[in-house]
């Protein structure tokens, strides 16, 4: 049986101002399949994105949908209208029912029909595609996983023909993503065509049928998910797409004394058994918490939100209560949050500034003056250019952003460095230059921390490894 070709791009380029936004770019999705889209950045999907909005116009090349060239702007239109974009932007609204949701507030309900004759369906449905979710609750009430199936079923009533996923396990735990492509699966088979753009290090692209690779713009490898083989694809497609800038740390490499830093005794966390670990300098310890999104088993706990119920925690030898963050950071545990570039840096302070702020922050009277200046740009030759460390934050590339963030807690030498989702918030390109920097830390004799509720994230980095999940602890 022939397939049905859904969308197709052939050799498109796209340039405004000179710049080359796409540069022979082929794509195809058919009826019924599961397209992966892996990119090289941030900034290459939404590239793709906007040519899928029809804002960004081809300059060169071919567009069709459903086999008719796009040559004017209603075929667009009726594209868009078949197509539903769902990310991690909310897209319900919080104060209807479920059944609202997906059954009226797609807007292409006349008023007069409403929820009552439509929902009386609902529980059939659901029924028969084996999910269970409170139809009569308030869409706010669900998880983030059932509030992106309430949005995949909106778009099958609604009669979309494909729906394109974007960022979906920024938000979503392994569980529900599981859940997620169950459902994906069931609209798959009835029809309904599905493309995800990834440009991070996941394991989406084990739910796929195709898997494009777009590279500058261009198209350099289209295969089926079999001949896909995710280490050696990424190694060589994408480690190297960029030389990295970053710049030999230095500071006197010494020896690291290998003694124990950061002790669990017998400690008992909430609904959880007792949990014993130890972490030496210069060592990783990955958590793995598949029960939150938040990572709430460990995480309130090192920020001193909550405390444990017995046993004891010992930092470098002696006992140690978390009591907050600021006082973790002033006795030597410090904090990397999961968004740190748009959360943890001042806009209007220069790079400089930044550093020489944070290496003497204990010295407050001569807050920014002169002399430190001095010594911070001398310590950071080599590191940061002349040029990045006179402009201010809000201006620098994100790799000048990373270097800031984690440089300056090697200067500072805290025990430990706690890193929330490290991997989750940057694309590829920056995944690779986080990984260098986070070696640059433990060089220094630091510990990591590394706290997430992804897997792939979970074992980026060699290390100790402890598992959270169903209210058990798993040590390997």
């Amino acid at each position: 049986m022939m397939k049905k070709e859904v969308i197709r791009y052939e050799n498109i380029h796209c340039s405004m101002d000179g710049q080359a936004y796409l540069n022979g770019l082929f794509f195809r999705a058919f009826e019924g399949e599961i397209c992966c889209v892996i990119v090289n950045n941030t900034i290459e999907k939404q590239y793709f994105l906007q040519l899928l909005y029809g804002n960004l116009k081809p300059g060169y090349g071919w567009s069709y949908y459903k086999g008719e060239k796009i040559v004017s702007s209603k075929i667009q239109e009726q594209m868009l209208k078949q197509t539903a974009f769902i990310g991690r932007n909310k897209g319900i609204f919080s104060e209807l029912s479920v059944a609202e949701n997906i059954f009226v507030a797609s807007g292409r309900v006349p008023f007069w029909r409403r929820v009552n004759p439509l929902c009386r369906h609902a529980p059939e449905l659901l029924k028969d595609w084996d999910i269970s979710i409170p139809l009569l609750a308030k869409a706010h009430m669900l998880d983030p996983g059932m509030q992106k199936q309430a949005e995949l079923m909106r778009a099958y009533v609604s009669g979309c023909s494909l729906a394109v996923i974007t960022d979906i396990e920024m938000i979503m735990t392994e569980d529900q993503l599981k859940n997620f492509f169950a459902l994906v699966t069931k609209l798959k088979e009835r029809g309904m065509t599905f493309l995800y753009i990834v440009n991070s290090s996941t394991k989406l692209y084990k739910y796929a049928d195709e898997i494009t690779i777009i590279k500058n713009g261009r198209t350099i490898g289209h295969m089926n998910r079999e001949d896909f083989s995710k280490f050696q694809t990424y190694m060589e497609l994408f480690e190297k797409t960029r030389k990295n800038t970053l710049k030999r740390n230095d500071l006197l490499q010494k020896q690291i004394d290998k003694k124990t830093v950061l002790e669990f005794q017998n400690v008992k966390l909430p609904d959880l058994p007792v949990l014993n670990l130890s972490l030496n300098a210069g060592e990783v310890l990955n958590i793995l918490d598949l029960d939150s999104a938040e990572c709430r088993n460990i995480l309130p706990i090192l920020q001193g939100e909550c405390g444990f119920e017995a046993g004891k925690i010992l930092l470098n030898g002696k006992e140690y209560s978390f009591q907050s963050v600021h006082q973790s950071i002033r006795d030597g545990i410090a904090f990397i949050e999961a968004r740190p570039m748009e959360e943890m840096l001042f806009a209007d302070m220069t790079v400089l500034d930044h550093m020489t702020f944070m290496i003497q922050r204990n010295k407050k009277k001569f807050f920014l003056r002169k002399k430190y200046k001095k010594m911070t740009r001398y310590l950071l030759d080599g590191i940061f250019s002349e040029e990045e460390l006179m402009k201010k934050t809000y201006t620098v590339s994100d790799e000048c952003k990373l270097k800031l963030l984690y440089y300056r807690w090697i200067f500072v030498r805290p025990q430990v460095l706690v890193c929330i989702k490290p991997f989750s918030s940057v694309d590829f390109q920056m995944r690779q230059i986080t990984i260098n920097l986070l070696k640059e830390v433990l060089k220094s004799g630091i510990s990591v921390i590394i706290i997430t509720n992804q897997i792939a994230e979970a074992y980026t980095m060699e290390g100790k490894n402890i598992t959270f999940h169903n209210g058990a602890i798993a040590m390997d």
